[in-house]
């Protein structure tokens, strides 16, 4: 059996419109694309919150116990959220969500439920989305440290 793979490479506009006689300088190319990132960061950050309710809502159902039904949306809800915050140029929460959706994954597959270890996560995240890590690197960098330990300590059992 034989299948064959497409490669799509996108049209890069920059590039060409550089080099166009007349065209956009390079400073003013890259001053509309930073115009461009701005309007995603506002559409990340509406997003993220939106992201942040529902894993909220979904805490709340799990009561305190392992429903594989509810950890499985939980999971799907935080695993395709990632990447999310690249728009908004914000590593850390990305990273945050990184380790809750593996230690979701974990839960999932073991049927445990570590409901101390999903709540910091979930504090952390709205911690990150209401403040301005970047302030802080050291500080942030030592949260987002402790949350990948509670997540390899969790999976560890």
């Amino acid at each position: 059996m034989s299948e064959s793979a497409r490669i799509h490479v996108p049209d890069v506009p920059l590039g060409r419109l550089i080099r166009m006689p007349g065209g956009k300088t390079a400073g003013q190319a890259i001053e509309d694309a930073e115009k461009g990132l701005e309007s995603l960061q506002a559409e990340s950050m509406v997003e993220l919150n939106r992201v942040l309710k529902s894993a909220e809502e979904l805490y709340a159902r799990a009561g305190g116990k392992f429903n594989a039904m509810v950890v499985n949306a939980f999971y799907d809800l935080i695993n395709g959220a990632v990447g999310l915050p690249t728009a908004s140029k914000d590593r850390a929460i990305d990273t945050m969500l990184v380790s809750l959706a593996d230690l979701l994954d974990y839960y999932r597959t073991s049927g445990e439920w570590g409901d101390k270890s999903v709540q910091v996560h979930l504090s952390t995240f709205q911690l990150l989305l209401r403040t301005e890590g970047a302030r802080d690197r050291d500080g942030t960098e030592a949260i987002l440290s402790g949350l990948q330990k509670v997540s390899r300590k969790a999976a560890r059992g």
